[in-house]
């Protein structure tokens, strides 16, 4: 059966980071009848598997080649503040976010909103604090002097939203853990607590609702015990200095995906409904969040 990809972020797994460390990887769409034109760069926030990453997205780059008329360079880095930072300096045009790096890059850089997928019906999504199944834990308060997972600095479901929860408790990670991690992947985050490696981590709702389907047997072997609010879930974002005409089309490309029948076809495998203009006040929650933590840590 085939395999449903998933609209999440996590960050690229650390073996296929060493690898592209410091280089770009870019793939070229539609080059034959358009190499005059510079192509248009686009960053993707990896999703589960590298492999299942460039099949997906190939996709919709040739989409956006073809519609627009000129080639793309689809690109990547192995951390959130990577690509952050290629927004900042002018060496992308475009890139689909986590909601934690969208806050970080729009108060750096002032990045601009493109558009925000629908997923289930809704423009948000959770952070889930899981354990293994065989956890006598209940609770996340449950999980003191254990050992935990996070995945990015900058990831909202797997890093801010648990810190978050422990600091409005006056509480410290490196205190209240036995141990801590970066996995730099909710994928090797749910893996590592099924196999025991940690006894509990913080993962995106998206990407462990997506491996019930497609991994049941490793997803079984783990339980959620907290769920956080909703947050706003992975823009595609721009650059400020961005050219209007190119932003333009850029945002009418993407709003009128599921007007189109190719359009359609690539959005199911992205596990995506729809998406729509969206408004930033749909990641206000997770600027209040970053603002107890970073007071937390001035203090």
């Amino acid at each position: 059966m085939a395999r449903r990809f998933a609209w999440g972020c996590v960050a690229v797994p650390l073996t296929w980071g060493l690898l592209m460390a410091g280089a770009d990887v870019a793939w070229s769409a539609a080059a034959d009848v358009t190499k005059e034109r510079a192509p248009l760069r686009i960053a993707i926030a990896a999703m589960i598997s590298p492999e299942e990453t460039i099949n997906v997205y190939q996709e919709l780059m040739d989409y956006i080649a073809a519609r627009l008329g000129r080639p793309v360079e689809m690109k990547q880095r192995r951390t959130y503040q990577e690509v952050n930072d290629m927004l900042g300096t002018g060496k992308l045009d475009a890139a689909i976010l986590c909601s934690g790096p969208y806050v970080y890059a729009k108060r750096q850089y002032g990045i601009e909103l493109l558009a925000v997928p629908v997923i289930n019906g809704s423009p948000t999504y959770r952070s889930y604090i899981i354990v293994p199944q065989s956890s006598t834990a209940a609770s996340f308060e449950e999980l003191h002097r254990r050992r935990f997972a996070f995945t990015d600095p900058l990831s909202t479901s797997g890093y801010l939203y648990p810190v978050y929860v422990l600091m409005s408790q006056g509480r410290q990670p490196a205190t209240f853990f036995a141990k801590t991690l970066f996995t730099y992947s909710h994928d090797n985050s749910i893996e590592a607590v099924a196999e025991g490696v940690v006894d509990g981590a913080a993962v995106d709702s998206l990407i462990y609702d997506y491996l019930q389907g497609t991994n049941p047997s490793l997803v079984a072997r783990t339980r959620v015990i907290h769920r956080s609010p909703p947050f706003g879930a992975q823009p595609v974002v721009v650059p400020k200095n961005l050219d209007q005409a190119i932003k333009r089309a850029l945002r009418d490309l993407f709003l009128g995906l599921d007007q189109d029948l190719g359009g359609r076809e690539i959005l199911k495998k992205l596990g995506v409904d729809r998406f729509i203009q969206g408004d930033d006040s749909l990641y206000s929650s997770i600027r209040t969040m970053l603002r107890v933590v970073e007071g937390s840590r001035n203090n």
